[in-house]
């Protein structure tokens, strides 16, 4: 990313642990997904309580995708890895129980759309999607 924010949020990425740089990189695509729909939910929110739902549904999303490029990098990156496994799956475990008390309430407690909640859930697929289309890019560039 080579605006002034993405270095500025690739830099504390970096600081927090994050040595991969395609690890850092998406998490970067996936924030700022967020921060974009965060701010047409509060646009919008007033007036099509669905915008904000996407907006939970996406930091709900950016949350758990920050945690588990953290580990998996650093799983990846060579650390420790003794127990590495089963601290990877309690974890897993823990931010899904975690994420499905957060999307119980919300849906049931505070009505939330169930639709607008799973799209804006489904913003890592886009951040997926960004990342690959870049690096195809990045190589068609390189060969030519």
């Amino acid at each position: 990313m080579s605006t002034g924010m993405g270095r500025a949020i690739e830099g504390f990425l970096y600081r927090r642990g994050f040595r991969v740089a395609g690890a850092r990189r998406l998490v970067v695509i996936q924030a700022a997904i967020a921060a974009c729909s965060c701010a047409a939910g509060l646009g919008l929110g007033w007036a099509w309580p669905p915008a904000l739902h996407f907006a939970v549904g996406s930091l709900l999303a950016t949350v758990n995708f920050y945690f588990l490029a953290k580990f998996t990098q650093r799983l990846l990156g060579g650390g420790d890895t003794f127990g590495a496994v089963p601290r990877q799956l309690l974890r897993f475990y823990g931010r899904l129980a975690l994420t499905a008390a957060a999307l119980y309430v919300l849906i049931v407690h505070a009505g939330f759309s169930v639709a607008a909640l799973l799209a804006g859930l489904s913003t890592v697929v886009v951040t997926m999607l960004i990342w690959g289309a870049a690096q195809v890019a990045g190589k068609n560039v390189k060969e030519a």
